[in-house]
């Protein structure tokens, strides 16, 4: 068998790779993933979504990503179900607060419309909000969130519309090597328990949190660590708040569904694990930052409490681009908010497979960025470092 381009990784990234690969005109494209349709991270995340960072880099990528969401529903000819419902930046801590007029002048740098929302301001987008702790905010006009289902679909619906040969519960055993070059693909299932082997041009690794395992195959490794998080529900309750919401300094993001659930999860220092069972201590600091910052939440049931999995990078930004053994052996990967750029780092990661053009704002993010001492910094993720 054979495939210009092999994609390892039918999550979203690896499916916005494959789609903008099509729609640029290459379509002899296999997409393989181990699991099961939206059984990884692409299933399993907060679906938040917004334009604005602290760090010009992550602006630059996100910011494009934000506005392809706004677009994705008409491109992929499919109901994403994106709602720019707005996103709520919140500072709790001076130090963080001290940040907000940089970010602000770096979202105009980058055409996100966002501005400083006043008290006034959050008691209309979120009445339920005990704005007497919080120090400063930003409010994101585009930001908003996007059920994984429904994009997903889109994605998925769109590659198979445009050529796409797509496989899941095939894994991958071998990455093939001759010299500097990538060569191929062999795998034990194809869906039906038979093995393969499939020649490509190049093989673009989109594995997610089992991204080092995967390229271990091919010999080589990638920065980071695989790292579990969590995220809960809460019982439907009344509207409370409209926009995402982000506390920065709490390590906790959340948003209300439209049937009325509150979704979200906070963030604890932890060994990373590859586990995907749920733990008491994560649970309690969401409940601890519901209870503190929405205090009307305090007596609402958790419904349902789930893990997800995620490589992250030693500065919790994404890789993209080529890995520096195999010209051709391109990656997506150590993704923390790897579903809201999904439409961005496919696009442009295409772009350079096809052209071989990087554009600038992936530049940053290349996979020998540690090894050149030039980690981006970025202060306004909800992530907690490792123990």
């Amino acid at each position: 068998m054979r495939a210009a381009i092999v994609v390892i990784g039918g999550g979203i990234q690896g499916l916005s790779v494959a789609y903008n690969l099509a729609a640029l005109g290459e379509r002899d494209v296999i997409v393989l993933d181990a699991g099961y349709f939206q059984g990884g991270a692409s299933g399993r995340n907060g679906t938040l979504i917004r334009g604005g960072f602290m760090s010009n880099e992550w602006t630059g990528l996100f910011a494009l990503a934000n506005q392809r969401w706004i677009e994705l529903s008409r491109r992929l000819g499919r109901n994403v179900m994106f709602s720019a419902r707005g996103y709520l930046l919140l500072a709790e801590k001076p130090a963080t607060a001290a940040n907000f007029d940089a970010a602000l002048a770096t979202h105009r740098a980058h055409s996100v419309r966002s501005h400083r929302a006043t008290q006034a301001d959050l008691a209309k987008l979120a009445p339920a909000l005990d704005r007497s702790r919080v120090l400063d905010a930003i409010y994101f006009r585009d930001g908003g969130v996007a059920p994984h289902h429904a994009a997903m679909d889109a994605y998925h619906r769109a590659c198979t519309a445009a050529g796409v040969r797509i496989r899941y519960g095939s894994p991958v055993t071998q990455i093939l090597t001759r010299g500097a070059r990538v060569v191929g693909v062999v795998g034990d299932g194809d869906g039906d328990g038979d093995g393969f082997e499939i020649e490509a041009d190049a093989v673009v690794l989109a594995a997610g949190a089992y991204g080092n395992a995967v390229a271990k195959l091919a010999g080589v490794e990638l920065p980071g660590f695989p790292m579990r998080i969590e995220a809960m529900v809460l019982e439907p309750t009344r509207a409370v708040v409209r926009p995402a919401i982000a506390f920065i300094d709490s390590l906790c993001y959340m948003a209300q569904t439209a049937r009325g659930e509150i979704v979200g999860g906070a963030e604890v220092p932890e060994q990373p694990t590859e586990s995907l069972a749920c733990d008491l201590p994560v649970m309690t600091a969401t409940a601890r930052v519901y209870r503190d910052m929405l205090p009307c939440l305090a007596k609402l049931r958790i419904l349902r409490h789930w893990a997800g999995m995620l490589h992250a990078t030693p500065d919790f930004g994404p890789l993209i681009g080529a890995h520096p053994s195999f010209a051709n052996l391109w990656v997506t990967g150590g993704w923390s908010y790897g579903f809201a750029c999904a439409p961005a780092a496919g696009e442009l990661l295409a772009k350079a497979i096809l052209k071989g053009v990087l554009d600038p704002r992936i530049v940053p993010f290349a996979l020998d960025r540690f090894a050149q001492n030039r980690p981006v910094r970025e202060g306004g993720i909800v992530l907690a470092a490792r123990v």
